[in-house]
């Protein structure tokens, strides 16, 4: 393939931006989906067979682009923090804490931690790590699985499972 001009690239650029606020529908997105775009087009500008237009591949390349970001989002909105689990005040359900004075109240609060624990427990070895380190100090999947050596799917697997029996055992 001949030499680009700027020209060339400054109309390349523009296309892609076009294509690419088509899938994505906000200004800065797009502008991120542009650069990944340039970006992957530039790497694999080999591939380019010529069996098409040039800009048909182009907007093969930006719609991947587009897609893979689209995708990435939503990765991301299902992974916010557990401690985003709050109540009216504002305080992550887990880490809600009596008052000092109430010892009725921090008696149960107690107890029902206590439940929990040991509703979680009873699933195997396997579910407190990742349930604690979830809910009670609110990582995401993505981190447990890293430090534990398992599989996100696995985390959320187990997080679920242990979220359904600790909810059962405060009933």
């Amino acid at each position: 393939m001949a030499t680009m001009t700027q020209q060339d690239l400054d109309g390349n650029r523009a296309y892609v931006r076009s294509v690419a606020m088509k899938y994505v529908r906000d200004e800065q997105d797009a502008e991120d989906v542009t650069q990944d775009a340039m970006l992957l087009a530039h790497r694999y500008r080999d591939s380019f067979r010529g069996d098409s237009r040039y800009t048909t591949w182009l907007y093969r390349v930006t719609a991947t682009a587009a897609l893979m970001f689209l995708r990435r989002q939503r990765r991301l909105a299902r992974e916010v923090p557990a401690s985003g689990n709050m109540d009216d005040e504002g305080t992550g359900l887990l880490e809600r804490q009596p008052a000092p004075a109430d010892l009725a109240n921090e008696v149960i609060a107690r107890a029902e931690v206590g439940t929990v624990a040991e509703a979680v427990a009873k699933l195997g070895a396997k579910y407190p790590a990742v349930f604690w380190k979830r809910y009670g100090e609110g990582r995401t999947e993505t981190e447990i699985a890293r430090e534990l050596g398992i599989s996100v799917a696995a985390v959320k697997t187990r997080a679920f499972r242990a979220r359904q029996a600790a909810i059962a055992a405060v009933r």
